[in-house]
């Protein structure tokens, strides 16, 4: 009966984190650039030694946590500074502790004429350094569908400030989520700069979250919960029953 009780336990457990990530999930549906997260479970005993060691009773827990990478939804903004990827690839920031990958690209001028993200990481070119754009004379800024950056003086003439850096990498599952809409790379992993990528300028990936699916895998999350709930209630009064027996006479 001990080994049923944990075992239900162990399934309950792993469901409410289930349901934490789908709340992580549900609360990012309007964030720009957002990557949203699947977990997926297993048992701890296999074949011979659930048969034989735990009379057929298992025990869950999450194997995984996914991040699903495939594209959000591209809405017009009619903001120069905002900027999709099409298809597949990265931008590069500078984050605290080196360099991070997002798809999130609403990004804004700081006081310096640094261009920066909309949590203040700069924004990297193609050889890994900040853009800057020279406040001298300047009066327009454009960005193209390859990421060159243009600065526009009142005189109508124009210079490049720099060409936003897109990537690709080898292998996603070595990307580790990190604060906002981040990733940083493995050791292992390999970056390759797109030669001619494509950006949706005056555009932004919206989050890739399906609310109704989510939704849907609450529910089901909540019910399976509310199940191993009720069996370790069961537990808990036939092991009061069981004292009680044993205390007759």
């Amino acid at each position: 009966m001990v080994s049923g009780k944990y075992s239900a336990l162990t399934g309950a457990v792993s469901r409410e984190q289930c349901m934490a990530n789908i709340a992580a999930n549900l609360a990012n549906v309007n964030t720009v650039g957002y990557k949203k997260a699947s977990v997926s479970f297993e048992s701890l005993l296999e074949g011979a030694k659930q048969t034989a060691e735990a009379k057929g009773i298992n025990y869950t827990r999450i194997k995984e946590n996914v991040t699903e990478f495939s594209p959000g939804p591209i809405i017009e903004t009619g903001n120069p500074l905002d900027m999709a990827i099409h298809e597949d690839g990265f931008f590069k920031v500078q984050g605290p502790e080196g360099v991070l990958y997002t798809r999130r690209g609403d990004f804004v001028l700081d006081q310096d004429g640094t261009l920066k993200t909309s949590n203040g990481m700069p924004v990297l070119d193609e050889a890994n350094g900040p853009i800057t754009i020279p406040d001298s004379n300047t009066s327009r800024i454009t960005v193209n569908s390859l990421g060159e950056v243009a600065v526009i003086d009142s005189e109508g003439n124009s210079s490049t400030a720099g060409v936003i850096g897109i990537v690709t990498v080898d292998d996603t599952s070595k990307l580790k989520r990190e604060t906002d809409t981040t990733f940083s790379l493995a050791e292992d992993g390999q970056e390759t700069l797109v030669p001619e990528p494509i950006l949706v300028v005056g555009s932004i990936e919206t989050s890739n979250v399906n609310m109704t699916e989510e939704m849907t895998l609450m529910i089901d999350s909540l019910r399976t919960f509310e199940t191993y709930h009720k069996v370790l209630k069961s537990y808990s009064d036939l092991s009061q029953k069981q004292d009680e027996l044993g205390s007759l006479g």
